[in-house]
């Protein structure tokens, strides 16, 4: 497991613009509902352990996707509060599409990610980052399961997808939330976080646009 500053160029990504986080009781992983391309699902499991590597990938990326160089030191933590609030206020000014919807209402009753057998589901293995002027992209490479955990498999692009700030923010609180629903107690002190709520329902929606 792994995190890298520039994505391969012999690689290609998948484009992803929506995700629906859950918590899988049943696997003991935060998984993720990629829709990519438009009309293609793919679930992702995150272990502790990577959710843990992309919340530290995005922290780091903060300061030069704001350009937080240029503010003195001692407005660090004010700055980012700001921008963190701003963001999340953007967020849920945001409506989700009636696909999010759909797949959120579906997901509400679900026990385990294996429920919908046409729906492939990878365990995220690897993190590759790329600055791309004011935004961030993120690219996941992951192992097919259940094969993975009984025969030898190699990695597979997974998905790319584009962040600019205010969802670098918003993929932070996301996860955070996340993961303290899990009970994982991720190590992370962000003085400029406010205390974090669970969002209703069962599912955490993400949305590009």
């Amino acid at each position: 497991m792994s995190a890298s500053q520039e994505p391969s160029n012999e690689t290609t990504y998948t484009l992803c613009t929506e995700l629906v986080f859950h918590f899988s009781l049943y696997e003991d992983r935060l998984v993720a509902h990629a829709l990519r391309a438009e009309t293609d699902l793919a679930r992702v499991l995150f272990t502790r352990r990577m959710t843990m590597l992309v919340v530290q990938q995005l922290l780091n990326a903060l300061p030069r996707l704001t350009d937080l160089g240029q503010t003195p030191a001692d407005y660090w933590q004010e700055t980012l509060r700001m921008n963190h609030e701003r963001a999340m206020r953007a967020r849920s000014a945001e409506k989700p599409s009636a696909a999010a919807q759909k797949q959120d209402a579906a997901e509400k009753d679900t026990a385990t990610v294996h429920s919908v057998p046409d729906t492939p589901v990878f365990l995220a293995t690897e993190l590759t980052l790329k600055h791309d002027n004011k935004q961030l992209i993120l690219a996941f490479r992951g192992l097919p399961m259940p094969q993975a955990m009984t025969q030898p498999s190699a990695s597979v692009p997974l998905f790319a997808i584009p962040l600019q700030a205010d969802h670098v923010h918003q993929l932070i609180e996301l996860l955070i939330v996340k993961a303290r629903d899990a009970h994982w107690h991720l190590p992370v002190e962000l003085p400029w976080l406010e205390p974090l709520k669970s969002p209703e329902g069962s599912g955490h929606r993400f949305l590009l646009h």
